[in-house]
């Protein structure tokens, strides 16, 4: 292995607070008590029936009902958010919830027996019933841990079509992943041995097949989804060192599209868009692991034509979950599905780790705001005080509405990533690079870390107060100035302009204020093409904010050009073209419109 390291690190979530009173504070606080509420043993319920280990606790429904076939991938997600909120919060209920479950699921493990690759179950591609399925842990292979039987494994190993199996390795990433955050953010060394544990059988299940036959099960639709495989098995080697988990992750490497995006080419328009945005962060990973350019030239190459040929205004992708043709979005608006809210969450994952390695590019850093701020944050509804109820799809469409999961009976991906999202907005905010330290988000938060700190009382959403900075470290302090600004946000002695940065020298002992004053822009941004009746659309922008308008119809709203926005009095918003916009993370139970045709 040869490791590459990144520019620098972000700030420890445990190092950050979140201030009182705005709608990231809000929405977190909502996320932590649901996951106080939330029971391990509801969650390890699918796991113990597997395992034949009696169990009294209810099941849960959605797609983990007892006999869903993605059922465990919330439990994967769980764990995540555990460890996230441990990190974030010191939480002693949390941190013993998530080593409880880590490890009622490391005893199942150990009962996981033999050869990884010998395992063979009686369903074939015609007969998949569940019924037939394996019941004897000590065939499944050392390792092996999931909440069903690997006969879904060795059925994508028959090429078996989705939905008579539905994505085995999907699940399994969202386990590791959140035994690799509890292992790295609480340092749970049962829940690295558990991570090391499927490591090792995934090495030897995929390790006896050939690289064609992976390749063939990779491009199968859904059936073949493995999520972020490649990114848990590279993480797994940079935490241990071993060599064998690098080549478990590239045996993940979708040669049908790696290759031409390596040589800048769109090569994923048409395909499912959370089914390859995660396989791209485990490039980045995989370029970590490994120093392999051409690893890091496809997670660039993905994410720059994601961005500028195929994101709408709130920071999402795709319609009914699938990438369109490059620059048709105008066309794709309309229906309610467009901007699936995982696949938001994996572009700001790759967002986060291709600035790693490039902290003077503040474009990444303006896309994890526009994500954030429209999508992210509006992705939970805030009028029940101790629910995550949150979006699966947040739809732009005209007189659309937000539909939102339930606490117990409507777990999807997006529920379990919502887990997630809620308790880590300040992840992105502060990357230290040694001498230079870059804050990029103005959420508003206090910062400590290694002798230096910075709070930001910026008012949200209206995007004035000040910063503070101080500590005993002498650093260089840069600033992202927004694209959206009217003029320079920032005022301060000593400070000075350079590029996207405003730049000021934070000497050892020094208390600096920084006054900000962040002058909104109004603007209108288009769509590339029209819409089949030759419209151009476009959404309303303030700032960093989406704005839309509550309006039932199912037609598009006509918007002046030329109108004239004005501030509203009684709330943050603005009155345009004769009627009244908010910000798109402020509507909830009722219908609205994101874009519209403009005269």
């Amino acid at each position: 292995m040869s490791m590459v390291a990144p520019k620098g690190r972000y700030a420890r979530l445990e190092k950050i607070r979140l201030l009182e009173g705005s709608a990231f504070a809000g929405n977190m606080a909502r996320d932590l008590m649901y996951l106080r509420r939330l029971d391990a043993d509801r969650m390890l319920y699918n796991f113990r029936k597997a395992f034949g280990i009696q169990t009294d606790a209810e099941p849960l429904g959605g797609w983990e009902s007892p006999d869903g076939l993605l059922r465990g991938h919330s439990t994967g997600h769980f764990l995540s958010a555990l460890a996230i909120a441990v990190s974030a919060t010191g939480d002693a209920e949390l941190a013993e919830k998530l080593a409880y479950t880590v490890h009622e699921l490391r005893v199942m493990q150990l009962m996981s027996k033999g050869d990884p690759a010998a395992f063979v179950t009686s369903c074939t591609p015609e007969d998949t019933d569940q019924e037939k399925w394996s019941r004897d842990p000590s065939v499944w292979g050392e390792g092996y841990l999931s909440a069903y039987p690997p006969d879904q494994f060795a059925l994508l190993e028959q090429f078996t079509p989705y939905a008579k199996i539905w994505a085995p390795y999907y699940t399994l990433h969202k386990i590791v992943a959140g035994l690799l955050e509890a292992a790295e953010r609480t340092g749970n060394t049962e829940a690295l041995d558990c991570a090391r544990g499927i490591g090792d059988w995934v090495y030897a299940r995929l390790g006896a097949l050939t690289p064609e036959r992976r390749k063939r099960m990779w491009s199968l639709y859904i059936a073949g989804e493995y999520g972020g495989m490649n990114e848990s098995m590279a993480r797994l080697a940079l935490l241990t060192g071993e060599g064998k988990y690098l080549e478990a992750a590239r045996m993940f490497d979708n040669e049908n599209i790696f290759p031409s995006l390596a040589e800048g080419e769109d090569s994923f328009h048409g395909l499912h868009a959370n089914q390859h945005i995660p396989q791209i962060m485990g490039a980045m990973l995989e370029y970590e692991a490994s120093g392999e350019t051409r690893y890091r030239r496809v997670a660039r190459s993905f994410f720059d034509h994601a961005l500028r040929h195929h994101m709408y205004a709130i920071g999402g992708v795709g319609q009914g979950e699938r990438f369109g043709e490059p620059d048709v979005l105008a066309k794709r608006i309309k229906g309610g599905t467009n901007c699936e809210t995982c696949a938001t969450y994996n572009l700001l994952k790759l967002a986060r780790e291709l600035y790693a390695f490039d902290p003077e590019n503040a474009e990444l850093m303006d896309y994890a705001e526009r994500a954030l701020f429209n999508h992210i944050l509006a992705s939970q509804d805030p009028r029940e005080p101790e629910t995550n109820a949150v979006t699966y799809m947040l739809p732009i469409g005209p007189g659309a509405e937000k539909e939102y999961s339930d606490d117990w009976h409507s777990f999807t991906c997006c529920h379990g990533t919502g887990m997630e999202n809620h308790v880590k907005y300040p992840d992105t905010a502060l990357f230290d690079a040694g001498e230079t330290v870059y804050l990029n988000q103005f959420v508003p938060a206090e910062y400590g870390d290694d002798g230096f700190s910075v709070r930001v009382d910026v008012s949200f959403p209206t995007g004035e107060g000040r910063i503070t900075v101080k500590g005993s470290r002498a650093v260089t302090l840069k600033l992202r100035i927004p694209p959206w600004c009217l003029s320079d946000p920032f005022f301060a002695e000593g400070l000075v302009t350079a590029g996207r940065y405003a730049v000021l020298r934070h000497e050892s002992g020094a208390e600096q204020i920084i006054g900000v004053r962040f002058a909104y822009r109004t603007r209108l941004e288009f769509t590339p093409d029209l819409t089949d009746d030759g419209h151009r659309l476009a959404a309303l922008c303030y700032g960093p904010f989406v704005m839309v308008t509550s309006d039932p119809s199912k037609e598009y709203l006509t918007l002046a050009a030329d109108a004239h926005a004005e501030p509203l009095t009684d709330r943050f918003g603005l009155s345009f073209s004769g009627r009244d916009f908010v910000p798109i993370y402020e509507v909830h139970g009722m219908p609205y419109h994101t874009y519209f045709k403009i005269e």
